[in-house]
C-alpha cells in the first residue's frame, strides 16, 4: 500500500486466455520494484489488490459500507477502467494513471510467440518507462520557491494549500473552545488515519467498486446493548469503546435531538448522573457526583474534552466522513447535538433509557 500517491500503473488482462497473467503472478515483485525504482509509481494487479491487507484495512476503515470487493467482477472492473479513461483495447496492458491531468495513458503488451520470458517482459516495461517519462516531464510540476505555489509547465494552472487564520476565543467558556478542543485528535490516532487514507488511485478504483455493486455510502445502525455497549451494525459490528462518564454524555446527547446549549448545561446534571450510574456502579457517589458537576459546567473545559473523546472513539474505527454523523458537533452560540437520523438507533434498554 502507497496511501499518498494519486497515480499508478495498473494492469489490465484481456480475460481468461490473456498469456500474460500467469507472468505477470510469477514476476509481480520484479515489476513492482521496476516501476518503483525507475519511476516512483506503484504497480497494481488487482486481483493481487483485493486480497491485500492493507487494502481491505483501508476498506474496513473508509468504506465499511461496500461488501463482498474481495469478489469482484474483475472483467466489469476492467472495463469500467476503460471506460472512465476512454482505453480502446482487447489486447492485455499497463495503464498509467497520471497525477497532473487524470488521464490514463495505455501501453499495449505484445504477446511472446513462445513463452513469456523475463527478457521480453523486462524489453517492453523499459519502453513504457520511456513513454511515461515523457508523459511526466510533459506534465511536470514546478514550486516557485519564493511563493510555495506550484504549477505545471505548459499551462497557467495554479494550485496549493491555502489555509485561513482560525477565530480565537478565550478560554473563559466551554462553548468558545468547543470547535479546538473538543476536535482535537492524538498523535498515535492521527497517524494510524494517515495510513489509512487512500491514495487518488486507490479512490478511483472503489468508485468503480461502488459503481459494480451499485453501492452509495451508507450509515450504519447503531445499536446499543443492554450492558451499554455501542456497535455499529451495519459495518461488521464494528464497537465504539467510551470510557463511562464520555459514554454517559454521549447517551445524553441522543436522548435529545434537538441538541443542547452548553449554557444550559447544569440542568442535565440530574438525568446525565443517571445514565452515568447505570453504566458504572463501581464509582463512589461523591466521586460520581465530582465529575458531573464539572462535566456540567459551562465555564469548565471538562465537556469538550469528554466530547473530544467520543470523537476520537468513533474515528478509531470509521473515516471522519462516516464519523461525523455520529459524534457531537455544533457551531458556536447553537445547541450542540448528534445529526445522525434517530431511526437508525437501535437500544435495547428502552425502559432505562426513556426518550432514546
Amino acid at each position: 500500500m502507497h496511501p499518498y500517491e494519486s497515480e499508478a500503473i495498473i494492469y489490465l488482462s484481456s480475460g481468461t486466455d490473456d498469456p500474460f497473467n500467469q507472468a505477470i503472478v510469477k514476476k509481480y515483485s520484479f515489476i513492482q520494484k521496476r516501476f518503483r525504482k525507475e519511476t516512483g509509481i506503484p504497480f497494481i494487479y488487482l486481483p493481487k489488490l483485493l486480497l491485500d491487507k492493507g487494502f481491505q484495512r483501508m476498506m474496513s476503515y473508509n468504506h465499511p459500507y461496500i461488501s463482498n470487493y474481495i469478489h469482484a467482477d474483475l472483467r466489469k472492473l476492467t472495463e469500467e477502467i476503460k471506460k472512465k479513461y476512454n482505453i480502446i483495447t482487447d489486447r492485455p496492458a499497463f495503464v498509467y494513471i497520471s497525477q497532473t491531468d487524470d488521464e490514463g495513458y495505455c501501453f499495449e503488451l505484445v504477446p511472446p510467440i513462445k513463452k513469456l520470458s523475463r527478457e521480453d517482459l523486462s524489453k517492453q516495461i523499459d519502453a513504457i518507462l520511456e513513454k511515461i517519462e515523457w508523459i511526466k516531464n510533459k506534465n511536470e510540476i514546478r514550486e516557485d520557491e519564493d511563493s510555495g505555489i506550484r504549477f505545471r509547465m505548459g499551462d497557467n494552472t495554479f494550485s496549493g494549500i491555502f489555509s485561513e487564520d482560525g477565530e480565537e476565543y478565550g478560554n473563559d467558556l466551554a462553548d468558545a473552545n468547543f470547535n479546538s478542543a473538543a476536535f482535537k485528535v492524538p498523535r498515535d490516532l492521527m497517524k494510524s488515519i494517515n495510513e489509512l487514507k487512500e491514495a487518488g488511485y486507490l479512490s478511483k478504483l472503489i468508485e468503480f467498486l461502488e459503481e459494480l455493486q451499485k453501492t452509495t455510502r451508507k450509515l450504519s445502525r447503531l445499536r446499543i446493548t443492554q450492558d451499554y455497549k455501542i456497535y455499529l451494525m451495519d459495518y461488521e459490528m464494528k464497537e465504539v469503546k467510551m470510557s463511562p462518564l464520555p459514554k454517559a454524555l454521549y447517551l445524553l446527547f441522543l436522548k435529545h435531538p434537538e441538541g443542547i446549549l452548553f449554557k444550559e448545561l447544569p440542568s442535565y446534571q440530574a438525568e446525565l448522573m443517571n445514565l452515568y450510574k447505570n453504566i458504572t456502579l463501581r464509582e463512589s457517589p461523591d466521586k460520581a457526583r465530582e465529575s458531573i458537576i464539572r462535566v456540567t459546567d459551562p465555564y469548565d473545559n471538562s465537556i469538550n474534552e469528554k466530547c473530544s473523546q467520543i470523537r476520537i472513539a468513533f474515528l478509531r474505527v470509521v473515516s471522519e466522513e462516516i464519523a461525523e454523523n455520529y459524534y457531537i458537533t455544533g457551531r458556536r452560540g447553537e445547541p450542540k447535538k448528534i445529526t445522525l437520523d434517530r431511526e437508525l438507533v437501535i437500544h435495547e434498554h428502552t425502559s432505562r433509557l426513556q426518550g432514546l
